[in-house]
């Protein structure tokens, strides 16, 4: 039992027992040691017996105190190393579930803010618990990044580190500029894997006009980064044609002098109006422009 107190009085055996049996006193392993009688008893009969044995000539102490006792007492004066341990464990714990730190290395380390943005979209970020996030879908996402060849995500401890490599012949040639457009219209579609996009769907676009910033967002401050993505912009034209007479044939040859590949071609329709030695075809036509950058 872990709750029994050694006690030590100046007593026989039987006057002892005696006394104890009448106020209810269980006492344990009972020996004699010379004229000291010595026994256990349990640790909430420890004053009742020293309320039994209060004359001077009983000569009662304590002479080992039960281990339930010795390990508060241990605790009590080592109520630091106690609070320091619990703190270690708690800080431990905390370091194993949260992210404290995000570190991005390797060649690809200048698209830091790029794959800081992905893996906060999934779900982990600093001072955030780590259960959330996907890091599948997040290794994926950086590796479609523009010439990405490598990327592991591994947390060590609180810090959460991101290995980046990429293909360095490549990296030489990159442009570090916006996207601007190189035609009038109106935009259809707009993809910003690396940077900020300038415009959005329906926005209307002059040539020399950003579609793309070389810039990230991190918080409040604006952070230079790789430019990377694509635009499809809606543009309108008209052409005229020559020919020397009007038949299918001029017809084929008019829509080709558009120098637009079919596919591209949203919408268009054509006039046919007299002119000197022939006719001439006038055509309206709408197509769909695309422009890149940094995606080869």
């Amino acid at each position: 039992m872990t709750d029994l107190t050694g006690i030590s009085i100046i007593c026989t055996t039987e006057a002892a027992l005696k006394k104890l049996k009448k106020e209810g006193v269980a006492a344990y392993s009972v020996k004699k040691d010379g004229a000291k009688l010595v026994f256990y008893v349990k640790d909430k009969d420890v004053e009742k017996v020293f309320a039994i044995f209060d004359k001077p000539c009983y000569n009662v102490k304590v002479i080992k105190k039960s281990r339930r006792k010795r390990l508060a007492a241990f605790l009590s004066l080592r109520a630091g190393l106690v609070a320091g341990a619990l703190l270690f464990i708690a800080a431990a714990v905390i370091a194993n579930e949260y992210v404290l730190k995000i570190e991005v290395g390797g060649s690809g380390s200048y698209l830091e803010p790029e794959i800081r943005r992905i893996i906060e979209d999934e779900g982990a970020g600093e001072f955030k618990r780590l259960n959330s996030f996907n890091g599948s879908v997040a290794t994926g996402r950086i590796l479609a990044l523009p010439q990405v060849t490598f990327c592991n995500i591994q947390k060590r401890g609180s810090v959460l580190f991101i290995d980046v490599q990429t293909d360095s012949e490549h990296y030489g040639s990159a442009d570090r500029k916006n996207l601007l457009s190189d035609v009038d219209g109106t935009v259809r579609n707009i993809v910003a894997i690396c940077g900020t996009a300038a415009v959005q769907a329906g926005d209307k676009v002059k040539k020399g006009g950003a579609l793309i910033y070389a810039h990230t967002l991190a918080g409040e401050e604006q952070i230079g980064c790789l430019a990377a993505g694509y635009a499809e912009i809606e543009c309108r034209r008209t052409v005229e044609y020559f020919a020397e007479e009007e038949s299918e044939q001029s017809l084929k040859a008019a829509l080709a002098s558009t120098l637009i590949d079919e596919e591209n071609i949203l919408s268009r329709k054509h006039a046919v109006k007299p002119a000197e030695g022939g006719v001439v075809y006038v055509i309206d036509f709408t197509y769909l422009h695309r422009l890149s950058i940094n995606l080869e």
